[in-house]
């Protein structure tokens, strides 16, 4: 798979905080994304984490969506040394996602991915900087974090709540009955509602707990000694 080489990797923090502002003004978050036949999930994970540099290994799965069965899977992993930094973290992943969307032979209908959409009026995060290299349809994914009311969320799948702060664009998505929920982000050529439905049929109803956290995580599934618990929630009921 091509990407677009929009920019380099090797900036400073103002060059970064520039070219942002800058690809911000290229960014939808509208339109339809019409029910894919292949899908990408990309997942990432962090090592060596410190102020300075990071080593992050990027791993992008390609599914059939009617069937669910895996076409291809790609690794790569990259070491930074962008600094860490708030609303800038897409400048440490973006490298080792590149090397992986460089090694695809197929180009899917969508991306989901680890990280955010739109964050601010001149920001956005990791799942939009995707989109735009790609100029696939994109939706970002992430745990909700204890800043989101989700009090009045309902507890059925499909349940969701409009996000109304830092100008950010996302909705918490309840993804299975029960339990914990998703926020949601149309990153990239795509519209709110549409995001929603890629991502819960990505997740469709029946999901089991543990198959609901390879599908969040899939690196979790290939360690089958350190099983992970999902924490459920209480229904509306408090059962």
């Amino acid at each position: 798979m091509k990407t677009h080489n929009l920019h380099s990797w090797n900036i400073t923090l103002e060059n970064a905080v520039a070219i942002q502002k800058n690809l911000r003004a290229w960014i939808v978050t509208e339109g339809q994304c019409n029910q894919p036949d292949m899908v990408g999930r990309i997942s990432l994970i962090s090592n060596d984490e410190s102020a300075h540099s990071a080593t992050v290994q990027a791993r992008i799965t390609i599914t059939a969506f009617r069937t669910r069965t895996l076409l291809e899977r790609k690794v790569a992993i990259k070491t930074t040394q962008f600094p860490r930094q708030p609303g800038l973290y897409s400048f440490r992943k973006m490298p080792a996602i590149i090397a992986a969307l460089n090694k695809l032979n197929r180009i899917p209908d969508v991306f989901i991915c680890d990280g955010r959409g739109v964050t601010g009026v001149d920001s956005f995060g990791v799942a939009s900087h995707v989109g735009l290299v790609t100029s696939v349809p994109t939706v970002g994914i992430r745990p909700v974090r204890l800043k989101h009311d989700t009090s009045t969320l309902g507890a059925e799948r499909g349940s969701f709540l409009q996000v109304h702060e830092d100008q950010q664009i996302a909705a918490v998505v309840r993804v299975l009955d029960n339990a914990d929920p998703l926020l949601v982000s149309p990153a990239h050529r795509i519209g709110m509602q549409d995001a929603i439905q890629r991502v819960l049929e990505h997740i469709p109803a029946g999901t089991s707990y543990r198959e609901y956290l390879q599908a969040l995580y899939p690196e979790a599934g290939h360690n089958n000694k350190t099983p992970v618990q999902l924490r459920l929630v209480k229904s509306a009921t408090g059962q």
